[in-house]
This record gives structure tokens, C-alpha cells and sequence, in this order.
């Protein structure tokens, strides 16, 4: 390894730790309008996203909760089920079934302390105080608003980092699902 690469190494790092700073301190929860068309939610991204859409059939290593909940609930809405995948940071899931938005997922991956409590400050700011549930470095602050639940997860590093998944879903979950 040459002696330059080193340095431009930890250059990297650094550079990648403030740009998702600068982003977190920019952080707004995304708009939650339940039960938009997918097309709708499609156009409000920004031209230069970049985005896939998929079935969890197309890709069954695909996790998700509420993904998981609604299949525990009615197995035959697996094949109304579509993701679409923004490729952002952070990157984020749109869940649709029958075309409908039910549940929007942010994966930030591993994050700092200032990051953290910027998030955990804008989530608090939109939908109010938070439950917190901790079992030794695993955290969920839990949400809930008129509209919306959110649970962020939060598992601890030993390097005073964290990785961070928040999941947005309608409070009316259950009542869209059985009016499918």
C-alpha cells in the first residue's frame, strides 16, 4: 500500500461523516400522505433520484417489518405488494399495496452522535414526545401522531456510533388493509 493511500482513506471517511452531518442537520421526516398513488409519491421525488421498483417476490431477501406484518395479516396482498427504493442517503422504501402508500422506511446505516440527536430532534419536533424502549444497545423511540407511528431503531456501537432504521406507517394500518 502506497504511504499516500492512507491518508486519502481517512480523507474519505471524514468527508463521507460530514456530508451525512450536514444532511441529518437538513433532516425533515418525509411527507406521510397515506394512501397516495404510487405514481403520485413517483413524481414528488426529485428527477435526479435515482429509484428502483420491485415486487418481494422479484427480490425474497428483501426485509421489511411492516412488510411482514401485513403478509402475517392477509398472505394473498404478497403479490399487490411493490417497494420503490430511492438511492439516496438515507436510502428509503416506499411500500405500496394495491398502488396505495402504507409505510415509508429510511435505512441510515451507521451514523454519529450529532447525526443521532439531530434525527431523534426533527422526529420529536413533528410527532411529539417519544417512548423509549432500551434492552442493553438496542433502542426504539416510538412515535405516534395523528396520523402517523414511527418507530426508530437504534443499535449502539461500541465506537459511540449507531445504525439507524426508521419506519413511518399509517395509525390506520389495519383499517387499509381491510378495506383491500
Amino acid at each position: 500500500m502506497k504511504k499516500h493511500t492512507i491518508p486519502y482513506i481517512i480523507l474519505s471517511v471524514g468527508l463521507f461523516q460530514f456530508i451525512v452531518s450536514a444532511m441529518a442537520a437538513q433532516y425533515a421526516p418525509p411527507a406521510c400522505d397515506w394512501g397516495a398513488l404510487l405514481e403520485k409519491v413517483k413524481n414528488t421525488l426529485p428527477q435526479d433520484t435515482p429509484f428502483t421498483e420491485f415486487s418481494p417476490g422479484e427480490k425474497p431477501d428483501y426485509k421489511n417489518k411492516i412488510l411482514s406484518y401485513i403478509t402475517a395479516i392477509d398472505n394473498k396482498l404478497y403479490d399487490k405488494i411493490v417497494i420503490l427504493k430511492k438511492q439516496s442517503s438515507p436510502e428509503t422504501d416506499y411500500l405500496f399495496v394495491n398502488n396505495k402508500l402504507y409505510s415509508i422506511i429510511e435505512n441510515w446505516g451507521d451514523i454519529d452522535q450529532q447525526t443521532e440527536k439531530e434525527i431523534l430532534s426533527a422526529l420529536a419536533k413533528q410527532f411529539g414526545k417519544a417512548q423509549l424502549q432500551q434492552d442493553k444497545n438496542f433502542w426504539i423511540y416510538s412515535y405516534d401522531s395523528e396520523k402517523t407511528k414511527v418507530l426508530c431503531y437504534l443499535i449502539k456501537l461500541p465506537d459511540k456510533r449507531s445504525t439507524c432504521k426508521i419506519y413511518f406507517y399509517t395509525r390506520q394500518l389495519f383499517r387499509m388493509l381491510i378495506s383491500e
